[in-house]
């Protein structure tokens, strides 16, 4: 599984979780290595509002363009209504989520905001680009290294972009780091993540890196945007516990997102 998530979070098909504030068009995964390409996911991101949210999606699957948006699901140019099923692809809307699935192997979520989420068949281990990586198995090789060099993950994130006929994409500058924010906001984060709704997932998902995400969210959270910044890591431990077999609780209140 490689998902996205709230502010500008990535966890690759191998585990690595990384950072990557780019507001263009990347290619989110694909199947590189064979002569045909089976599927091709591109997203595009923006700032709204204080937040970042996803805002165009373009799929290329088995030969059709799905074009996702918000508010609107193109087929080849042409509007479609859902649930829609055509040569082995499904569109329909599931719990708050657009899902497409193939089957040739790949299940694609998003909740129409800022998190996104594609599960692939193993079949494709060692095969796909972009920034999801290589499903490989292996963490941080191959994507932060290249040659002998080690790569950021702004260097990594920046070799993933398509840029249009009348794009010219600027990179990313990398953030400051903010020093003293942590102290009071690791006792939130930790609060939260290890309370007794997510004691099932525990025990399948590190937590840790979660709770360094939600960390590094509220460092660099607007403060008014601090409960979106939080809850956004949360419901995605939430999806990545439920997806390893686990049995999130409700871990939202009247106080909390």
């Amino acid at each position: 599984v490689c998902s996205t998530w709230g502010n500008f979070h990535f966890k690759t098909f191998d585990g690595d979780i990384f950072f990557f504030p780019g507001v263009c068009n990347y290619i989110f995964a694909s199947n590189c290595k064979s002569s045909y390409e089976d599927f091709n996911i591109q997203i595009r991101r923006a700032m709204v509002e204080n937040a970042t949210v996803i805002t165009h999606v373009i799929m290329k699957l088995e030969g059709v363009v799905i074009e996702l948006t918000p508010s609107s699901v193109l087929l080849d140019n042409k509007l479609v209504q859902m649930p829609y099923s055509h040569m082995g692809v499904l569109i329909e809307r599931s719990n708050n989520y657009l899902k497409v699935s193939a089957k040739l192997g790949l299940t694609f979520l998003w909740n129409g905001q800022d998190a996104l989420l594609v599960e692939l068949d193993k079949k494709y281990a060692n095969q796909t680009c972009g920034l999801c990586g290589d499903f490989n198995g292996i963490p941080v090789s191959n994507e932060f290294i290249s040659g002998k060099t080690k790569l950021t993950p702004i260097q990594f994130g920046n070799r993933q972009k398509m840029d249009g006929p009348t794009e010219q994409c600027d990179d990313p500058i990398p953030p400051t780091s903010l020093m003293n924010c942590s102290r009071e906001f690791a006792s939130i984060c930790e609060t939260v993540l290890t309370s007794k709704a997510f004691t099932s997932c525990n025990m399948l998902v590190n937590v840790q890196d979660y709770i360094e995400t939600c960390i590094q969210d509220l460092c660099h959270c607007d403060s008014s945007m601090a409960d979106f910044c939080m809850c956004n890591t949360f419901a995605e431990y939430s999806r990545q516990c439920a997806h390893a077999g686990g049995q999130p609780l409700n871990w939202r209140t009247s106080d909390l997102c």
